[in-house]
């Protein structure tokens, strides 16, 4: 097996240009495989909850398994970026789909033969989406060697499109799944991890990292990637801002339900106005490619963060669903927008050898904002009221805006992408 190459400008075809992703074969399949298998898992995701709900019927069982899904984010997200960057990525991504797929057989099997047991279902749940994220992360690493430098804005913004389509089908797939066989999404899963197999079989090359560091501790390499990004201060200070925005914006959500309840309307509306989000951030991912060739990584924050200051006041002031669907819609494509541009930003400083660690830390402290804008949001909402909550989010959001205009320089920025730091 060959050591990687990354794909460069140079990389043409006979006529001269560089070839379109659509006819890289090498992409083709590293997206269509990761997105097979996330489809699959986003299916089971909402499954897992589900069942442990129709055998137990308690509340709190189904927190359990919640919270055994939820908790890689916490403990898997840096040592997964350490592994990704000492093996091969692909063979680290097949690995993944395997074991995934012994999980989910495994769950399925299970509740065909009518077996049921709590402990091993959240196991199962873990390891999967422990399994995920590691997978994830892989991936990310490996998109630089299967297309042009030039050509990564657009490779980006089409994974991107595949997370939010799948956002999208998740949620309804798993509970026509679920409706018809309790079992079915876990077979689906299996089904979807063994095609992902197949796929990055096919990638014949491997993707080693080019310079792999000398063995060491595995904390060692952790805090290599977190100490990489802190002395970096743009690139710190941008993680700090998208941090602060995950936040901000989970209690939004929020505040948003509430309010939507609050106006007698059911949970089908709700899922639609939150659906309509996912319908922004596929647009927004669309449009991205077109926004990076026309603004800088530091303009597009700016004004990224001006129409969110737009936005969220909206937002406060109509409980009318339609009016907070189109709102949401905006703040997702704003939002998937700068999914995209971050990506990019992030793979184009950051060395080959560094790119699993610092994304994993990256991921962990953006992961860690979710979890704790989801968990103030709802003690905050019920102590201080939507209208109070919904003021402060608009004021942070304002706040965000005015540090990316005035304390983040775009000569910093340009100086991280060109490696001057």
């Amino acid at each position: 097996m060959t050591e990687p190459t990354a794909v460069t400008e140079q990389s043409v075809t006979a006529g001269g240009s560089v070839p379109p992703l659509r006819k890289n074969a090498d992409f083709i399949r590293l997206w269509v495989s990761s997105g097979i298998s996330r489809l699959g898992t986003s299916f089971t995701m909402v499954a897992y909850p589900l069942l442990a709900l129709w055998h137990t019927g308690s509340a709190s069982d189904t927190g359990l398994v919640t919270f055994a899904a939820a908790l890689p984010s916490f403990l898997v997200q840096l040592p997964a970026g350490a592994l990704v960057d000492r093996v091969d990525r692909r063979r680290l991504m097949l690995w993944c789909d395997v074991v995934g797929l012994l999980a989910v057989g495994g769950v399925a099997a299970a509740e065909a033969g009518g077996w049921f047991w709590l402990p091993g279902l959240m196991v199962a749940a873990f390891v999967q989406a422990a399994l995920v994220l590691v997978g994830q992360l892989a991936e990310r690493a490996m998109v630089r060697h299967v297309v042009a430098p030039g050509q990564l804005p657009e490779a980006m913004a089409q994974n991107e499109v595949r997370g939010a389509a799948i956002g999208l089908l998740g949620q309804p797939g798993s509970g026509l799944l679920f409706t018809l066989a309790r079992w079915l999404p876990f077979a689906v899963n299996a089904v979807a991890n063994a095609v992902a197999v197949l796929l990055l079989l096919l990638l014949r090359r491997g993707f080693k990292p080019p310079h792999p560091a000398p063995r060491q501790p595995l904390h060692v390499d952790i805090t290599e990637g977190l100490r990489w990004l802190w002395q970096r201060r743009y690139a710190r200070r941008v993680t700090g801002v998208f941090a602060g925005s995950n936040l901000v914006f989970q209690v939004l959500l929020l505040a948003v339900m509430v309010t939507i309840r609050k106006g007698g309307h059911s949970p089908t509306v709700v899922g639609v106005v939150l659906g309509a989000g996912g319908v922004g951030g596929v647009l927004g991912a669309l449009h991205a490619p077109w926004a990076t060739r026309r603004l800088t990584f530091h303009r597009s924050m700016v004004v990224g963060f001006a129409l969110w200051t737009m936005l969220i006041p909206l937002a406060v002031a109509t409980s009318d669903p339609v009016a907070l669907a189109c709102i949401l819609a905006g703040i997702s494509y704003v939002a998937s927008l700068f999914n995209v541009i971050g990506a990019v930003y992030q793979m184009r400083i950051t060395p080959d050898e560094l790119q699993g660690r610092v994304s994993g830390a990256s991921s962990f402290l953006l992961s860690g904002a979710n979890a704790v804008g989801a968990v103030a949001g709802g003690y905050v909402i019920e102590c201080f009221g939507v209208t109070a909550t919904s003021i402060v989010v608009g004021a942070f959001v304002l706040f965000l805006t005015v540090l990316v205009a005035v304390t983040l320089t775009p000569a910093e920025g340009a100086a991280d992408e060109a490696g001057r730091t």
